[in-house]
């Protein structure tokens, strides 16, 4: 008897990488870096294992008006592959991340937005990587010694000094102790549609006649 089989690949998580060019990507960062530096200055003390966030205000500085353009521009290239275009999206909170040597980020999620994403400005060699979490309820899950994107609980995306990554703000995610001897500094954000309530929060069922 033959058979043929087929797979089929149901609801994929989407993650975008965006990466500016080295040459372009140094200064950017050195100039990003520079007006972090004076938003901390004087540096408080971190304590072991802990990290240190600015304000999440950054999008609305002059400094960091860049930035925000291109948030702008990346959000409006996912948005076109999403087919939402007509729903334009706004940037509800930015902020710098520093994490010196030995701290990390437990895992956690972006409530009440629709996209996150996070920008690296220094990104040292180990330790640097964000971790997400497969968001699927798996109760048996045999280990093979081979895991696979099919199998694997968890996938990583690898930080560089210029790229940007952006993903669904409900899929959980975390970022390890940072191993090296250098701090990692990146630039989180979120985005939501800026008329959710009047344009997509209605129903989208329609009622039949008569109906309550």
């Amino acid at each position: 008897m033959k058979i043929r089989q087929q797979v089929q690949e149901l609801f994929p998580t989407p993650l975008w990488i965006l990466d500016i060019l080295p040459a372009d990507a140094a200064p950017f960062n050195a100039t990003l870096r520079a007006e972090i530096e004076k938003i901390i200055s004087p540096r408080p003390h971190v304590p072991s294992g802990s990290n240190w966030q600015t304000r999440h205000d950054l999008h609305t500085r002059p400094a960091f008006a860049d930035l925000a353009k291109l948030i702008e521009i990346a959000s409006k290239s996912v948005a076109q592959y999403l087919q939402l275009e007509r729903f334009p999206m706004m940037i509800t909170g930015c902020w710098a991340n520093v994490n010196p040597p030995g701290s990390y980020h437990p895992t956690h999620n972006h409530p009440n937005n629709f996209l996150s994403g996070v920008y690296y400005v220094d990104a040292p060699g180990s330790g640097t990587d964000l971790v997400f979490q497969d968001p699927r309820p798996i109760s048996i899950m045999p280990w093979s010694g081979k895991p696979s994107r099919m199998t694997a609980n968890a996938s990583v995306a690898q930080p560089q000094p210029g790229r940007m990554v952006m993903f669904p703000s409900w899929l959980r995610h975390h970022v390890p102790s940072n191993e090296s001897n250098s701090e990692r500094i990146s630039i989180a954000f979120n985005l939501m549609f800026t008329n959710y309530a009047e344009t997509l929060a209605m129903p989208r069922w329609k009622a039949s006649a008569g109906g309550a």
